[in-house]
């Protein structure tokens, strides 16, 4: 059996996890960019004789530090000198991403706001959800897709919303989609969004640097001529590599444990796991959304592309099955009336390996 996990004990570690990124973020862009800056100057500007002219120095507003006037050295000058740039870019793509996260994620999905009078039905249940544990209602957003799955994000209760799509909301019923919102407003109550927004947004920098390091090789290697292009593009690719591992490694930051703790947290605000099981089947059948990048898609109530990848090693999400087996020990425990399950005063979780 899981040891017992304590939900405040999860929320200090979300907040942490969110801290600790923000500090490290400038340090990956200074990885990245050094790489970016060793492998340019090797490829496009360095000579025959394996050193960068002087020119090339002072052109760059540069002056050796290390005497040799190699790629090395050329690095070393440049993040000398423009690191303040780096992280002044960095607190930048922060404050952006605080002051439009909602705008980001929005575009991404294409999610579209709504009012009381423009669904009634899941904004009352939400509303009425909100209520039973004395929280503001956060906003309402809906999807127009044929796509079954749901989503919460923000990052304040400025900002806190939950999106649903059209299609969950026809094919759902009250319980189920009741039950599909409160394991949607148990990740904003354990900080999960937050976390997983700061995944996404730096995540999003780092893929982007990564790129801009493979295409800006591809243009050296054509510099130093067609015999060392092959040597170049294989290097080009390996430190590109860094970037994308840079980004697994923001993501492995998220424990796939929350699925289970929000499908409880559901279930304690029902008192109904039946209906949270119903409505899982229903959405594992037509859950996929295609259309939505990859690090976002990391933030829905089902991920069918992550649940089935090489050995579950990148998966953002435990399988469906594990989770509805999970319920179903809930729903057994429970009894008829649905008494309080795993999201009681001790926090405990239910019988299931929920390592990582």
């Amino acid at each position: 059996m899981a040891a017992a996990l304590g939900l405040s004990t999860y929320r200090w570690n979300n907040n942490l996890k969110s801290i600790v990124l923000l500090l490290l973020f400038p340090l990956l862009l200074m990885l990245l960019l050094s790489a970016l800056l060793y492998v340019f100057s090797w490829g496009a500007v360095t000579g025959p004789d394996g050193t960068i002219s002087g020119y090339t120095f002072q052109n760059a507003g540069l002056a050796p530090v290390l005497g040799t006037r190699t790629p090395l050295d050329f690095t070393y000058a440049a993040i000398l000198t423009y690191w303040p740039y780096v992280f002044a870019a960095a607190a930048a793509w922060m404050v952006l991403g605080y002051l439009f996260n909602d705008m980001m994620i929005r575009a991404a999905t294409g999610a579209q706001p709504v009012t009381r009078a423009d669904a009634p039905r899941v904004y009352s249940l939400l509303e009425n959800l909100c209520i039973s544990r004395g929280l503001a209602t956060p906003t309402l957003y809906i999807i127009d897709t044929d796509a079954l799955n749901a989503y919460a994000t923000g990052i304040d209760q400025r900002t806190y919303s939950i999106t649903v799509t059209r299609a969950l909301i026809e094919q759902l019923n009250d319980a189920e989609l009741e039950a599909v919102l409160g394991h949607e407003l148990t990740h904003i109550l354990d900080r999960d969004v937050r976390l997983l927004l700061v995944t996404i947004v730096f995540a999003g920098a780092i893929s982007f640097i990564a790129q801009m390091l493979w295409r800006g090789l591809q243009v050296g290697s054509y510099r130093r001529g067609r015999n060392n292009a092959g040597l170049v593009m294989l290097i080009a690719a390996v430190i590109a590599a860094i970037g994308y591992v840079l980004a697994l490694v923001l993501r492995f930051a998220i424990s796939r444990k929350r699925e289970y703790l929000a499908d409880a947290g559901s279930v304690a605000l029902t008192k109904n796991p039946e209906a949270l099981i119903s409505a899982l089947r229903k959405i594992s059948v037509q859950a996929d959304m295609p259309h939505v990048p990859t690090e976002v898609r990391q933030m829905f109530i089902e991920n069918p592309r992550s649940s089935s990848s090489f050995l579950n090693l990148f998966a953002t999400h435990p399988p469906l099955e594990d989770r509805i087996r999970v319920l179903e020990q809930l729903e057994g425990g429970a009894g008829s009336h649905g008494a309080e399950p795993a999201h009681n005063e001790s926090g405990s979780v239910p019988s299931v390996d929920l390592r990582r």
